[in-house]
């Protein structure tokens, strides 16, 4: 292969570029094989500022840890390390990707991609995702996971108590699931609106 054609793995680069590398949002999707869909922008974090290398078909970017994380210096809560091509490189677990993903769904396809991506996974350390959840302390996020993981309750498992510790933590005030969206339908175990269909396979909620 000519050297000026050769185009390397793209999750591979990040570690070449920073020690501190963690694959992350959409990226930890296709690494862990949740994906639904292939996007060529790389995501990965790091603790420095960095811009965004851009490849034959794609940017790799650069992106901070959650401030929690970095106020709390925990931002290696929830990685793990995986092998490519022989390599080792670093990811964001199910459960971080998961909480990830719903926190900033512009860097994981948007809402639609991450909630197909979600369905794809088949097991979670229910104990891990929510020590992450604790972590962040973000009121809305335990609303938005606890709306998932009760249409998948069955499928992954999720007992009624741990359903009720996330309802406990939820806002006292009302919020979208997309922060973009007007309209839909309130789930009001979550304070939650959703778009209405997504909220007809849990409860049908009143339209606001």
């Amino acid at each position: 292969m000519q050297a000026d054609r050769f185009t390397p793995d793209r999750f591979l680069v990040p570690g070449a570029l920073a020690a501190d590398a963690v694959l992350a949002y959409h990226s930890a999707l296709e690494v862990l094989g949740f994906a639904h869909s292939v996007y060529r922008d790389v995501y990965y974090l790091t603790t420095r500022r960095r811009k965004a290398l851009r490849l034959s078909d794609g940017r790799v970017r650069a992106l901070l840890p959650p401030r929690a994380l970095r106020a709390r210096r925990s931002e290696e809560f929830g990685v793990e390390s995986r092998e490519r091509l022989g390599v080792k490189i670093r990811v964001t677990g199910p459960e971080r990707t998961l909480v990830d993903c719903f926190a900033a769904p512009r860097y994981a396809g948007g809402l639609e991609e991450v909630m197909e991506s979600a369905e794809a996974i088949s097991v979670l350390d229910l104990d891990a995702l929510g020590a992450y959840l604790d972590l962040l302390d973000q009121r809305r996020l335990f609303a938005i996971l606890g709306f998932f993981l009760e249409r998948q309750a069955q499928r992954l498992f999720v007992p009624p108590p741990f359903l009720g510790r996330l309802e406990r933590a939820r806002p006292a005030s009302k919020v979208y699931l997309d922060k973009h969206q007007r309209g839909g339908r309130l789930l009001r175990r979550w304070n939650l609106i959703v778009p209405v269909r997504w909220a007809t396979s849990v409860e049908s909620g009143e339209r606001v």
